[in-house]
């Protein structure tokens, strides 16, 4: 299996949208509304959205990847996408900046948050997330982050609710526990 890494821009914003318009949550149509938006608003936010529904949703992610708000990688299997992961600046993410356990470092620290990954149903488990993952790592190391940061959720739980990323994989790339909270626990790699 031939798997490419592509960085989100502009110019793959149609790719972007076919994956979560068709293909991302074909097996779970409960969650086909996010657009991977949700760790960019806040209440405020969410008040403005609300009642808007899956257009405005889709809308808002629009803007976002316009913007360059919205960040993250797309992996492409025989030149259809994948899987994505929402990767960026940890300050970017307005619910994680409303999260004071992430907020304990040095103002300067410069950290890039993995706060999602979605893998199309037929290719799931077959190693795509730990590339996207790999790409993530060699990227933020380039963009001078000292930490790559995640936040995989606890427990024996479906793929669905594994939307962080499972914890062994952080664990096979390096990563280690930085705070351990009730249902998830921040796990973090510096880089070189």
């Amino acid at each position: 299996m031939d798997v490419k890494i592509r960085a989100l821009s502009q110019e793959l914003t149609g790719d972007y949208f076919d994956f979560f318009d068709n293909v991302a949550f074909s097996d779970h149509e409960a969650w086909s509304w996010c657009y991977c938006t949700y760790y960019h608003f806040d209440t405020e936010i969410e008040k403005e959205l609300d009642g808007l529904g899956k257009q405005g949703l889709r809308e808002y992610a629009a803007k976002l990847i316009k913007e360059g708000v919205l960040n993250g990688y797309l992996a492409y299997v025989d030149g259809k996408v994948a899987g994505w992961c929402n990767a960026g600046d940890r300050s970017g993410y307005k619910r994680l900046l409303a999260d004071k356990n992430l907020w304990t470092d040095a103002e300067d620290t410069k950290v890039k948050a993995v706060v999602c990954f979605i893998i199309a149903s037929e290719f799931r488990r077959q190693g795509i997330a730990t590339l996207l993952l790999k790409k993530v790592l060699q990227d933020a190391g380039a963009e001078g982050f000292t930490y790559v940061e995640a936040y995989p959720s606890k427990g024996n739980l479906d793929c669905f609710l594994h939307y962080h990323g499972y914890p062994s994989m952080y664990e096979k790339n390096g990563f280690v526990p930085y705070k351990k909270l009730d249902d998830y626990c921040i796990v973090r790699k510096r880089l070189p």
